[in-house]
């Protein structure tokens, strides 16, 4: 018994006449006679009463009736459901975020994938940098958000640049340098500077020291925050300032000051996301073009 019987059937019984449910179906009179005689030969009852004009269900085929209609809907349902998740339209995906991405601006990006899809569950895994790659290889995560050098020596994944930001210099209101309107280098080098911990966040700190050094910057004295909210309330308490993305603008503009860098135009951050290359979620693709879309 197959699901075009079920269909035959279900035609005849709902029509009581076997030219109806051929026309309908787009077959053979003879061909919905075969497939309900076939049926009721598996079933071992006799689904209708045959007469020369017209045919009656029985009462075992009116039961019968009842059930397969349950049957083939929620195998209708099930084909389509298959269907939206072969397409990327449905299911889950597990995103890895570090934990400073409070910075990347990443909510519009994803309100925008969830109104486009809103049939995907996004479950954010906030992860310490250090530990994403571990978490891809153990496929704990689908995908995971961080700086592309992050995954650029990693030959198992693919990943994909989506959003270049400038980095702005962030301060108290209070500080000395929120009176300049575009401090230079030198200036900043006289204040203390705060980064997150190269313990807590080695790829932060190595990046952002890459980028001091190629720009020439040499702060006189840096502290080592444990966090980025940490660094983050050195900076509202004035005891240092940091060198931080644009994007954050819109997360902290409420309580610093920023103020551009035109000697670092030209180094910008980057943000990425990476998946395996043997992972095959069509939802990845689909998250994929919205945040390119986004930069």
């Amino acid at each position: 018994m197959d699901i075009k019987g079920m269909l035959y059937f279900i035609s005849a019984a709902e029509n009581l006449s076997f030219t109806k449910a051929a026309l309908e179906k787009n077959v053979t009179q003879t061909a919905i006679s075969l497939s309900i005689s076939k049926m009721e030969e598996e079933l071992g009852f006799q689904l209708f009463t045959r007469q020369k004009r017209s045919v009656q269900l029985t009462e075992a085929g009116k039961d019968f009736y009842e059930n397969i209609v349950d049957v083939v809907k929620k195998y209708e349902e099930a084909v389509e459901h298959g269907m939206l998740t072969a397409a990327g339209k449905v299911g889950e995906i597990r995103l890895g975020v570090p934990d400073f991405a409070i910075g990347m601006s990443l909510t519009q990006p994803l309100r925008r994938f969830r109104e486009a899809y809103p049939q995907i569950n996004i479950k954010s895994v906030i992860i310490p940098p250090h530990k994403m790659m571990q978490a891809i290889d153990a496929r704990e995560i689908d995908a995971a958000i961080g700086f592309p050098q992050e995954f650029e020596a990693n030959t198992a994944l693919t990943h994909r640049v989506f959003r270049r930001d400038k980095l702005m210099v962030a301060m108290a209101p209070h500080h000395p340098l929120a009176s300049c309107p575009a401090p230079t280098l030198e200036q900043i080098s006289s204040y203390t500077v705060t980064v997150v911990h190269p313990q807590k966040a080695p790829m932060i700190y190595l990046y952002m020291c890459g980028l001091w050094e190629k720009a020439g910057f040499k702060p006189r004295n840096v502290i080592h925050s444990p966090t980025l909210d940490d660094a983050l309330l050195e900076v509202a308490l004035g005891n240092a300032v940091i060198l931080i993305t644009e994007q954050s603008y819109s997360v902290y503009n409420t309580f610093l000051t920023y103020s551009p860098l035109k000697e670092l135009e030209g180094y910008n951050t980057e943000i990425a996301i990476a998946w395996g290359k043997d992972r095959e979620n069509p939802i990845i693709k689909g998250l994929v073009w919205t945040l390119l879309e986004q930069s």
